[in-house]
């Protein structure tokens, strides 16, 4: 390579192996190896040594959105920078900053020395200082070996750069990756070891201060994820220091306790409720409690939570504070209600028919539907009672709380109490520890139905008008009135009147409960609803078997003139039986009952009638056939008990 340097006199050591190296490629002998390594890059990379501008610089665009990037590096650098051009001030030296791929990203210097190297070497913010692009630099060789690393005059390979001497130290990010360098360029009588280690020292402090940042931004978006994970749960949660002083509360806790989170953070919580909180005994005692029940008097009224609390201990074993956490036991209920079942899935749509009897029933359940008042059904069995019970809770303001059934006839009467009003835990043998609510705590917020309510005895019926005129109950074994909010339906199959003269009903029950009344047709006085209802039930087995059932015209006409002592619930179980005897989709006369098969009303069919029992006999085989020997499905199939189902079974010596 050709280079005419007969100008320059005065040549340094490094100067004649430098000019060696690039004349005749000859490798020096006296250069420190990270300058050797740097001057045979920049030889590789085709750096004109004669040079040393940088050949350009980012765009606007292309700067700005690099600032952006490094804004926090930048920030966070700034102050350390300015720290060390106090000390340098008026000396001829110019402190910078590049990010990893050399780019300047800030410049702070004397003004004049500033412009003598823009002009000189395109120096600015937004040039690029990398190796290839002038050369053998501090900044250039820490980005390519990643250590501190000065470089004095004629070590730098480009010839413009050799009146100045650089110092640089490399800035990484907490994770130890390359983030930027810190530079100092000026005068070689001014640069020496002393300014690399006041960098040494800035990089220290800039590292620590991005640790500190970093962390404190994990914090940050930590505690946004905790936040909205508080915030996200539907219980109120609410914590306290040792003293008692709100730290944390959720929208959920400020929506139950109405008081403004915002506002109660920080005071003492006896300051935020008109009641002596129970969170205060655990700061005392330490010791918390899970899903624990508790009914609260303040001056807004009775509240009832269930609540549960976390002692938070320090290293020393003290408690710091504790979390609360809790919830209106109407949340609680309404969650039960749902996770089992109790819900009303009828509406009046469900309710087939289309006779006057039937029209006029469904109008008077309307009417009930949009009264709070109580309502008293009345019907033989299978006429549908519950069905219109769910479709007046479905149609009235209550249809988003619970629909709670309960048969009065089939509890036993030593249990009737503790499962309409619930027990206190221990109230007698076998009760749970914790007690258990009722199902006139269960339905609050919604509709009891107490089905067969002339079966319930006369004690329980006294405890019952006590709760229909106070709206309050009393746990067995408790002293605590508990408010329910319920609108009761009864439903009876009995006379009431001639109970109430037999003394067995009492007679301000029944006034109490006969506020508004809807009379269930039998399906004997609606038979022009039985090929509306066939249709129906067809319909439905069709879906569950995959199979698209009709019905015979002749096996329609001995439907049409039979009595139906069971109503509708009987009708549904003669199609049922058919279906499991049919050979295919058609029900004909042979697959229906033997007490139905007959062709002509008041024609003499005595040859073809059969006993009772024979009947009976005939339908617990077909049932038991239909369920493959299941009892239980085949004892709800027949309408029957299981254990009735059983003892058949065995009369008829049908066991398999």
């Amino acid at each position: 390579m050709s280079v005419n340097i007969s100008l320059i006199s005065d040549k340094t050591e490094t100067f004649r192996e430098w000019e060696n190296f690039i004349r005749n490629g000859k490798e020096p002998q006296k250069i420190r190896p990270c300058i050797l390594a740097s001057w045979q890059r920049c030889k590789v990379l085709g750096v004109n040594p004669l040079g040393g501008e940088s050949p350009g610089s980012l765009n606007r665009e292309e700067l700005y959105a690099r600032l952006e990037e490094r804004s926090l590096i930048i920030d966070t650098a700034i102050p350390y920078i300015k720290n060390i051009y106090k000390i340098v001030k008026g000396s001829g030296i110019v402190v910078f900053l590049c990010d990893e791929k050399a780019n300047i990203l800030y410049i702070l210097g004397d003004k004049g020395d500033l412009e003598e190297l823009r002009i000189s070497t395109n120096f600015k913010v937004g040039s690029n200082w990398s190796e290839k692009s002038v050369g053998t630099t501090a900044a250039g060789v820490v980005l390519a070996e990643g250590k501190a690393v000065q470089v004095k005059g004629d070590e730098h390979y480009c010839l413009v750069q050799k009146k100045w001497t650089s110092s640089a130290v490399p800035i990484r990010d907490p994770r130890g990756n390359m983030a930027a360098v810190l530079s100092i360029m000026g005068d070689p009588d001014k640069v020496n070891s002393q300014t690399l280690g006041l960098l040494v020292a800035a990089e220290l402090a800039i590292r620590n201060q991005l640790q500190v940042l970093e962390t404190s931004e994990k914090l940050k978006v930590r505690n946004k994820y905790y936040q909205a994970v508080i915030e996200a749960v539907s219980e109120g949660i609410l914590a306290v220091d040792r003293e008692g002083y709100i730290t944390c509360m959720n929208r959920n806790a400020g929506k139950i306790l109405l008081v403004d989170p915002g506002e109660a953070i920080g005071k003492h919580i006896t300051e935020v409720v008109d009641f002596r909180p129970v969170i205060l005994d655990v700061l005392q005692t330490g010791e918390g409690y899970i899903d624990r029940e508790f009914i609260i008097n303040s001056r807004r009224g009775r509240m009832h939570f269930l609540k549960s609390a976390l002692p938070i201990r320090g290293e020393d074993g003290r408690v710091d504070g504790v979390v609360d956490v809790f919830r209106e036991i109407k949340q609680v209920k309404h969650l039960v209600n749902h996770m089992v079942g109790a819900q009303a899935r009828f509406t009046f749509d469900n309710i087939i028919g289309s006779s006057r009897e039937i029209i006029e029933a469904k109008r008077l359940a309307r009417i009930a539907a949009k009264s709070m008042s109580n309502v008293l059904i009345i019907g033989e069995s299978g006429t549908g009672k519950e069905l219109f019970a769910q479709a007046i809770h479905n149609a009235s303001p209550r249809a988003r709380g619970p629909f709670v059934a309960i048969n009065c006839g089939a509890i036993p009467r030593e249990l009737i109490e503790s499962e309409l009003f619930g027990y206190e835990g221990g109230a007698f043998t076998g009760a749970k520890h914790d007690g258990r609510p009722g199902k006139f705590e269960m339905a609050t917020g919604g509709t009891i139905f107490l089905d067969e309510i002339a079966e319930m005895p006369l004690d329980m019926q006294v405890k019952l008008l006590r709760v229909l005129q106070e709206r309050e109950v009393t746990r067995v074994g408790g002293n605590k009135t508990i408010a329910v909010d319920i609108r009761v339906i009864a439903a009876t199959n009995k006379d009431l009147h001639r109970e109430m003269s037999e003394e067995t009903f009492r007679k301000d029950l029944y006034w109490r409960l006969n506020v508004l009344t809807v009379h269930l047709p039998l399906l004997s006085h609606r038979k022009s609803d039985i090929p509306e209802l066939v249709a129906h039930f067809l319909n439905e087995f069709s879906k569950r078997h995959n199979v698209k059932y009709t019905i015979d015209a002749e096996a329609m006409e001995m439907l049409m003139n039979y009595s139906w002592p069971g109503n509708v619930r009987e009708l549904e179980n003669t199609l049922e039986r058919a279906v499991a005897f049919a050979e295919g989709s058609v029900l004909m006369p042979h697959h229906l009952p033997k007490n139905l098969q007959t062709k002509n009303k008041g024609t003499n069919y005595s040859s073809q009638l059969v006993s009772l029992e024979q009947a009976e006999k005939d339908a617990i085989a077909a049932g038991l056939a239909h369920c493959r020997g299941n009892i239980s499905k085949a004892a709800k199939m027949l309408g029957v008990s299981r254990n009735t189902l059983y003892s058949k079974i065995i009369k008829y010596g049908l066991e398999s």
